[in-house]
C-alpha cells in the first residue's frame, strides 16, 4: 500500500468516526427522533413559540430526511402567527406552500396566510389567500374561510358582499348562528341614528356652536360660541370707537373662525355617523370571538367560537 492509499484509508476512517460521533451525540434511533420532535411540540403547546421555532429548526437540521419535516415546517409558520410575528408568518407560509404544493396542510397554510394578511389590513392579498382555503374539501375550513372573507368585507363597509359570504356558511356549522346574527345586524346598519351634515352646518351658520350641540360635542360648542362671540364683540366695539382699521382686522380673523366653525360642525356630523357605525360593527364582532386552535391528539385545526348574548 503506497502513501496515497494510506492517506485515503485514514481519511475514510476519520469520516466514519465523525459520522459515528454525530450519531452518538444527536441520536438517530426512533426514540431519539421522537423525543426531539415531542420537545418542540411541548413548547408549541405551552405557548413558548420562539423556543418552539428554534427546536423545530433544530429537528429539521438534524433529521433532514425525516417524515416529520413537513409538519415541522408548518409548525414554524403557526408559531410565527401565534407569536404575533405576522410578516414572518406570511414569509414562512409562502415558502411552505411553494415547497410543499401537495401538502395536506396546504389549504390550512393559505387560511393562516389569509388571517395574517387580514390582520395587517392587506385585504386584497387576504381575500386571495382565503379564496383558496374556501375551496377546501374540508367543510369546516370552508366555513371558517367564508367567515373571515365576510369580516374583510365588513371592514371595507361592503355590506352586500359581506352578507353574500356569510350566506355561504353551512347551516350545520358552529359558525352559522354567528354568521346569521352578523348578517341580520348588517341589515339594520341603515337604521342607525345619524346626524345630518347639512343641518349641522346650517345651525353653525345661524349661531356659532349650535352645530356642535346638534352633533353632541358640547365642549366644541362652548369654544366655538365663546371664541366667535369674543371676536364679534371686539369688532363691534372697535367700529363704535371709529377704529376702523383694527375693526376690519378683527372682522377678517372672525370670518376665519366663523367659517371654521361651520366646517367643524359639518365634520363633527360625519365623525358622529362614523363613530356610531364603527361602534355598531364592533359590538357585532364582540358578540362572537374566534380563536385559532390546534388539537394535538388528532392533528386537526379548529376555530374556537365564543358567543355572548
Amino acid at each position: 500500500m503506497n502513501i496515497l492509499q494510506r492517506i485515503g484509508v485514514c481519511a475514510l476512517c476519520c469520516m466514519a468516526l465523525s459520522v459515528a460521533s454525530v450519531s452518538v451525540v444527536y441520536g438517530e434511533g426512533p426514540e431519539e427522533v421522537k423525543k426531539q420532535y415531542d420537545f418542540a411540540e411541548y413548547l408549541f403547546n405551552e405557548g413558548d413559540y420562539f423556543r418552539a421555532i428554534s427546536e423545530y429548526k433544530r429537528f429539521i437540521f438534524i433529521y433532514p430526511g425525516n417524515r416529520l419535516i413537513e409538519k415541522s415546517r408548518f409548525r414554524i409558520c403557526e408559531s410565527y402567527y401565534r407569536a404575533g410575528r405576522l410578516q414572518e408568518a406570511i414569509d414562512s407560509l409562502t415558502g411552505f406552500i411553494a415547497d410543499y404544493p401537495a401538502s395536506p396542510f396546504r389549504e390550512d397554510a393559505f387560511y393562516l396566510k389569509g388571517l395574517s394578511e387580514k390582520e395587517l389590513k392587506r385585504h386584497d392579498e387576504a381575500l386571495s389567500s382565503l379564496a383558496i382555503s374556501s375551496a377546501s374539501f374540508s367543510k369546516d375550513l370552508r366555513d371558517r374561510s367564508f367567515f373571515q372573507i365576510a369580516l374583510i368585507y365588513v371592514d371595507r363597509e361592503d355590506w352586500e358582499s359581506a352578507r353574500a359570504s356569510f350566506s355561504k356558511i353551512s347551516k350545520d356549522s358552529t359558525l352559522y348562528p354567528s354568521a346569521s346574527s352578523f348578517s341580520s345586524g348588517l341589515d339594520s346598519i341603515d337604521r342607525l341614528p345619524r346626524k345630518s351634515p347639512g343641518i349641522a352646518g346650517t345651525l353653525a351658520a345661524v349661531l356659532p356652536g349650535a352645530g356642535h350641540v346638534y352633533t353632541e360635542r358640547p365642549r366644541d360648542a362652548l369654544v366655538a360660541f365663546l371664541l366667535n362671540g369674543a371676536f364679534i364683540w371686539a369688532a363691534v366695539e372697535l367700529f363704535e370707537d371709529e377704529n376702523y382699521a383694527a375693526g376690519g382686522l378683527v372682522t377678517f380673523f372672525e370670518l376665519g373662525w366663523y367659517t371654521g366653525n361651520i366646517y367643524s360642525a359639518v365634520g363633527s356630523a360625519h365623525k358622529y355617523n362614523r363613530r356610531i357605525k364603527m361602534q355598531f360593527i364592533h359590538n357585532l364582532k364582540e358578540r362572537t370571538s374566534l380563536s385559532y386552535r390546534y388539537d394535538r391528539d388528532d392533528s386537526r385545526h379548529y376555530v374556537a367560537l365564543n358567543v355572548s348574548f
